[in-house]
């Protein structure tokens, strides 16, 4: 007993110091939230909407499985970003092998002396809550019930222009540039894969790699933007020489994440194509909303048996966000959210046979067109790569070592805009500047998430007569 004990001490040292050192080097990685006394743990809003439901054992088991692997694939990013020699292992040759190894390890050793009985599981419920993306001092200090009334009659204001410029038609005189998937899933052969998935006994859905690839493929879309300059070409984040992020639009790229929210009872499948582009560039030198990067966030809500349900879009700052409902859902006439989100219409769009367009204008990049467009060839079209979403979290430095796109505070550094020492008291970090997956507050006024895993009921019902 004596050993075992000291083998869970020497794990718990393990993690201490890594995390020591990854906190020294700035190589903490802010896509997951920890959990207080479970250093082998982490968890997002969509697992924590769990903390509730885990009555049983292998529900639980389930549960804390999934958190496990959170930390993992962080923790695999972190020991990457750190500069050679600097990790607590033995063996500096093997160091990220042989670290991994030990936190698989150790993790396992310490979750099965933490968790032997049902007040070990209430107990790591009661840690399992992620904090919101909105701080409250700010908003003491900004005086957030007045300030609050400003930013809501600007939202209404954008909302208003939305409204009247957004279409489901394809847009009229543009000069623009088409990226299109660069590989072509049969869809027919494919179109079973969701229906057909096994799920865990929490109802999560699981996709092998080759399954997965071939739905993130279908239902790729088209991205159209009317271009000016290289600020409207898409690309790759790199990290220069002169320790700057930018994007090489050499290389065409749309990153791929996987989540999972709730409806009703189930529990579906979202599809995230996310795409950079260099820089929103000033109209001036006082233009807020200007800087260095920017993107776009497309989502694809499917149902249990794989046909879009909903389409959304968001800034990857988290600003900007629009549903567009497809005729299966309708909107509810009472939305208890503080600033209303922007519902705006869907194109009917057929996916065995049509691709979505998602239309972006020069300079802004606002989405102001999704319309449908045919499964075939078309000329003078960029074709894209699609990339993993991990892959940002650990970027080739050209020193030799390798750095996450996103600072410790899930930011992109450089991607700071001025509008930051405006909307400071709505209580969001540093209001405009891109940032981490998981990290999305998509509201100024109350709070909402991008990966609120209740979002949908809140705002949808399904239209049972569709």
């Amino acid at each position: 007993m004596g050993s075992r004990r000291d083998a869970i001490g020497g794990c718990a040292d393990f993690f201490a110091t890594l995390d020591g050192r990854a906190s020294e080097h700035q190589a903490l990685d802010a896509g997951a939230f920890r959990v207080e006394g479970y250093p082998y743990l982490r968890t997002d809003r969509f697992l924590a909407s769990f903390r509730e439901a885990v009555a049983d054992k292998a529900a639980f088991t389930a549960w804390v499985d999934r958190m496990q692997a959170l930390d993992q694939e962080a923790r695999r990013h972190e020991i990457a970003n750190l500069p050679a020699g600097t990790g607590p292992a033995a063996d500096p040759e093997n160091a990220e092998p042989e670290l991994n190894a030990r936190i698989v390890s150790c993790g396992n050793l310490m979750k099965a002396a933490d968790f032997q009985d049902a007040e070990s599981w209430m107990a790591l419920g009661k840690k399992s809550i992620v904090p919101d993306e909105y701080l409250t001092l700010p908003r003491v200090l900004g005086l957030y019930p007045v300030t609050s009334l400003f930013v809501s009659n600007g939202v209404r204001n954008w909302h208003a222009e939305a409204r009247k410029t957004f279409s489901i038609d394809p847009p009229a005189g543009w000069r623009a540039i088409r990226y299109v998937p660069e590989r072509s899933i049969e869809f027919s052969d494919k179109s079973q894969i969701v229906a057909a998935a096994k799920r865990d006994i929490l109802g999560i859905p699981i996709y092998s790699s080759t399954d997965l690839e071939a739905l993130f493929w279908m239902y790729a879309p088209v991205w159209e933007v009317q271009a000016e300059a290289e600020y409207d070409r898409i690309g790759a984040p790199i990290w220069t020489p002169g320790g700057a992020l930018d994007i090489d639009t050499r290389q065409p790229a749309t990153y791929a994440l996987l989540s999972f929210t709730r409806f009703g009872k189930e529990i579906l499948t979202q599809l995230n194509y996310i795409i950079w582009f260099p820089a929103r560039p000033k109209e001036h030198a006082l233009d807020i909303y200007g800087g260095m990067l920017d993107g776009v966030n497309y989502r694809v809500t499917l149902d249990k048996n794989g046909k879009p349900l909903l389409y959304e879009t968001i800034h990857n700052c988290g600003c900007y966000y629009s549903a567009h409902p497809t005729e299966r859902l309708r909107v509810r006439a009472k939305i208890d959210y503080a600033e209303p989100p922007l519902i705006l219409k869907s194109p009917d769009l057929t996916p065995s046979d049509e691709r979505m367009i998602v239309a972006m204008e020069t300079r802004t990049h606002y989405v102001r067109h999704l319309y449908p467009t045919a499964r075939r060839p078309h000329p003078q079209e960029i074709a894209y790569s699609l990339a993993d979403y991990g892959a940002l979290r650990s970027l080739p430095d050209p020193k030799g070592g390798r750095r996450s796109m996103f600072s410790p505070d899930s930011l992109a550094p450089g991607s700071e805009r001025l509008e930051r020492f405006i909307l400071w008291p709505t209580g969001v970090v540093s209001p405009g500047a891109m940032r981490q997956w998981g990290r999305h507050a998509v509201a100024f006024v109350g709070e909402r998430h991008f990966d609120d895993p209740d979002y949908m009921d809140k705002m949808f019902m399904e239209d049972g007569s569709k």
